[in-house]
């Protein structure tokens, strides 16, 4: 006959089975590690269920993606994952809270002009209740409008928006090739906050083998108090994908990855 001896361990538990009188035991240990979890929503998932559609507002097929601002022309999704947006400053909003998180985008441009882009704005209360800002001020703490990653055909741009209308913040640079349309490069903005900033870090694959290009690194060094309130965004907040300009953006596998 065996006996059980439990004893704590510094990962989790030691279980012993011994024999009295026996100094020879079997020891099993139970390690109990902390555990990341990684989660990831793919946002298009529906945009590949063979139903062509051409709508306003919401997704007819999901709650929550809805394209919104700046005029009424519709978005068209058809079927097999392409979400196509057009009209200057239209968007789609992706109802997912986001805090600190990643977001992935396949781009396909067509741009009309050197100066149409499309924008990734993430940990956004955008549309919220508040204040409109205009000027610079009033500043509303329950309305900001996130933090952008956007590209044109020759370059990127960042900029924050403290409270809707109002931005700050405006960094810029090049990109390694130009962005050709018709052809899809994949975008990746990611958000975090770090030691009481906030890193930003926007990246290219221009899908020819050579993997991500890190075009964009910078840090809110002085975020107001609202831009960092984790419970804040983690209960309501979104993302969203523009188009700016003349031209149209067709956009597909679309996911958002949640960070620690």
């Amino acid at each position: 006959m065996f006996r059980l001896n439990i004893q704590p361990y510094p990962d989790g538990w030691e279980y012993a089975l011994e024999r009295p009188g026996n100094e020879n035991s079997i020891k099993l240990i139970y390690a109990i590690q902390d555990i990341t979890l990684m989660v990831v929503f793919n946002i298009s998932a529906t945009w590949s269920n063979g139903h062509n559609r051409i709508f306003r507002g919401f997704d007819p097929d999901d709650d929550k993606v809805e394209v919104r601002a700046n005029g009424n022309i519709p978005c068209l999704i058809d079927g097999n994952g392409n979400c196509t947006i057009t009209g200057d400053r239209r968007r789609i909003y992706c109802h997912y809270n986001n805090y600190n998180a990643t977001l992935t985008v396949t781009l396909i441009s067509h741009f009309a002009g050197t100066n149409d882009n499309c924008s990734l704005k993430m940990r956004s209360r955008h549309n919220e209740p508040g204040m409109t800002c205009k000027g610079g001020s009033p500043l509303d703490g329950n309305r900001f409008g996130g933090y952008g990653f956007a590209v044109n055909e020759n370059g990127w741009n960042s900029k924050r928006e403290s409270t809707h209308n109002c931005h700050d913040q405006h960094r810029s640079g090049s990109v390694p090739m130009k962005i050709q349309n018709e052809r899809a490069v994949k975008l990746r903005h990611s958000v975090k906050d770090e030691a009481g900033n906030v890193h930003q870090i926007g990246e290219i694959d221009y899908m020819d083998g050579n993997g991500l290009h890190k075009v964009m690194d910078i840090f809110d060094n002085s975020p107001e108090p609202w831009m960092v309130d984790r419970n804040l965004y983690e209960a309501k907040s979104y993302f969203w994908i523009r188009n700016n300009g003349s031209g149209c953006i067709t956009i597909r596998d679309v996911s958002l990855e949640i960070l620690p």
